[in-house]
């Protein structure tokens, strides 16, 4: 029985939050620009795109939390202030600055994202006059808005928030995120901003944060592509009046960890499974392994390899591709302990070939769910990485 609830609510679930988004004009007509405030001061935490080509808004959201409080969140969609120079570093901490004055914080206490198109300065007029507008707009029944507000080729918003309990008291976290496409780890194109009301100790947040990070949103592929804006961040707030989780207090902790890690992965999965163009989404279970690094690098290099997932498509019952892609990222594994299932089809047993039914296997492939089993067959460790197909229709997307 899991320690968790899943609820309604979204990036709003948790106490004293407010959310709105609008449509500045940076894109033609959708939403294009969010904001999201606490309405009392919130510890926060955040990991970051690895890229060196980082986009400038990842760098001023670095500054705010390591000052270790955040407020507020202010994301614009359709351009990702990216390979903007100077100036693009300067409109992001504009943005940071008029979200503060709008919402009667400190400049060192606002989040700034941005997604979108590289290589293209903000058209900071419109958010300059969006961002005031917004202030006067936020509430807490717009978490669906802020939702949309944050896509760029996603098809459709992702969400999700549970309950949970934390010495008696009833805590929430409730998430948002985006991507569709340029997702592999470390992060992916995404966005993720996590709102909770428990009441947590800065170091704490960090570990755990960190800790799902690694577990869900970095065991992630869509096309194998790292992204400039990578971010994802969680601030708590404190509001449901728990008494205060630090890492020492492992009951309290783990209770925490459980509940976030359930978003982080459930925002991981429908990500991966809204992969662009996709037409299949696709799990792959590793056992066996030495450790969990090691499980999860292996799921990872199937998820990379382009042949296997366009055999998915195709829906050709070419395991092979499986175990190529294994043997390509050249990791320690020893094909002798290996076997591999697809979709339940033993197919490499241990050193050989297994017997199996290649016409039951190719119409296996037909299903929307694809599932890889992999044992390493060389330890306890195990690890879950997400992915999807590769299809015409992303590369009709992408050029």
């Amino acid at each position: 029985m899991s320690s968790f609830k899943v609820i309604e609510g979204g990036v709003l679930a948790a106490r004293d939050y407010v959310a709105a988004a609008m449509n500045c004009g940076i894109k033609p007509e959708a939403l294009d620009l969010v904001l999201i405030h606490s309405k009392r001061p919130a510890v926060a935490a955040a990991t970051l795109t690895q890229n060196r080509f980082r986009a400038a808004p990842t760098f001023v959201t670095g500054e705010a939390v390591a000052e270790g409080f955040v407020q507020s969140i202010v994301v614009n969609s359709g351009n990702a202030n990216c390979a903007t120079g100077e100036q693009g570093l300067a409109d992001a901490r504009r943005m940071g600055q008029i979200a503060a004055e709008a919402t009667g914080v400190a400049a060192d206490e606002v989040i700034v994202c941005s997604t979108g198109k590289i290589g293209v300065p903000l058209p900071m007029d419109k958010i300059e006059a969006g961002i005031p507008k917004l202030a006067q707009m936020l509430g807490p029944d717009n978490a669906d808005l802020a939702a949309r507000g944050i896509m760029t080729t996603d098809t459709h918003p992702k969400a999700c928030a549970v309950q949970f309990e934390v010495g008696g008291t009833t805590c929430r976290i409730g998430a948002i995120c985006k991507g569709a496409g340029m997702i592999c780890p470390n992060m992916a194109t995404m966005l993720c901003f996590i709102c909770s009301d428990v009441a947590i100790e800065a170091p704490a947040l960090r570990e755990a944060l960190s800790w799902c990070v690694a577990r869900s949103f970095n065991c992630v592929s869509v096309d194998g592509d790292m992204s400039t804006n990578d971010t994802v961040a969680i601030l708590a707030n404190g509001a449901a009046e728990n008494p205060v989780i630090s890492g020492e207090d492992r009951g309290a902790y783990d209770a925490f960890v459980a509940a976030l890690l359930h978003v982080t992965q459930d925002l991981a999965r429908q990500i991966a499974f809204d992969g662009e163009g996709s037409t299949k989404d696709v799990t792959i279970q590793v056992t066996g392994g030495k450790d969990y690094v090691q499980a999860r690098e292996v799921g990872r290099a199937i998820a990379r390899y382009n042949e296997f997932r366009t055999m998915l498509y195709g829906q050709s019952f070419n395991w092979g591709r499986i175990a190529a892609a294994m043997g390509a990222g050249l990791l320690d594994i020893d094909p002798r302990t290996v076997s591999i299932k697809l979709q339940g089809v033993l197919t490499w047993d241990r050193g050989r070939i297994a017997t199996y039914d290649k016409d039951a296997g190719a119409e296996a492939l037909k299903s929307g769910e694809i599932l890889v089993e992999v044992d390493l067959g060389q330890g306890e460790a195990e690890a879950t990485v997400w992915t999807c197909d590769l299809t015409p229709t992303y590369i009709e997307l992408n050029v």
